[in-house]
């Protein structure tokens, strides 16, 4: 059987589509990279936040101890009262907290200090930032529950879409969430119970 060569003619563009093949290979991966890539950001975000949530919690419990002759002060009956914008102040910010936290004298540690400084940290430091400090009852009235709570930004598989919870149902189907009416949005609840 004769070998047959093509001939120099019958070869022109083999190496473009060579290079289009490789080209579309390197989109279809640099796409799933891209993919990958946002949600690392997205995972990363979560894990700070709630390692926010984590210290605060801890920061709080750690205040109760230094002042454990009034620890049942420390609990959201005692919360201070949240100082409301005026319209021509900037928003909230370090500089502009929410909460006065300053004291009368600042280098004794008060109660109420405390709480205001602490729910500073929780509005300023967490999405949409709360928490509710409760002493359980007799016989265990020794520990508190500390709960805080902040605005889930991760999205979840419903049906064929990667989305936020849009419904009450749909956001307390997920562990540890709870949904808030008047915002409408679906939250993150963390509980620590303590014994401070």
């Amino acid at each position: 059987m004769p070998v047959t060569h093509l001939s120099a003619d019958a070869q022109h563009g083999f190496s473009l589509i060579e290079v289009l093949v490789a080209m579309l290979i390197l989109a279809i991966g640099l796409l799933g990279l891209a993919a990958l890539q946002t949600q690392g950001v997205r995972f990363n975000h979560d894990a700070h936040v709630r390692t926010a949530a984590t210290v605060l919690a801890y920061d709080i419990v750690d205040k109760m101890r230094l002042n454990r002759a009034n620890k049942a002060d420390f609990t959201t009956a005692n919360f201070p009262v949240r100082n409301l914008p005026d319209d021509e102040d900037p928003p909230y910010s370090t500089e502009n907290p929410p909460y006065n936290c300053t004291g009368a004298d600042a280098t004794v540690a008060s109660v109420a200090t405390d709480l205001a400084c602490w729910l500073n940290g929780i509005e300023l430091g967490l999405p949409l930032g709360s928490a509710t400090i409760e002493q359980q009852a007799a016989p265990d009235d020794d520990l508190f529950d500390i709960t805080i709570m902040w605005l889930d930004r991760e999205p979840r598989q419903f049906g064929a879409q990667m989305r936020l919870a849009q419904t009450q149902a749909e956001c307390e189907a997920i562990t540890s969430r709870i949904w808030l009416a008047p915002p409408g949005q679906c939250f993150v609840s963390q509980t620590w119970t303590v014994w401070p």
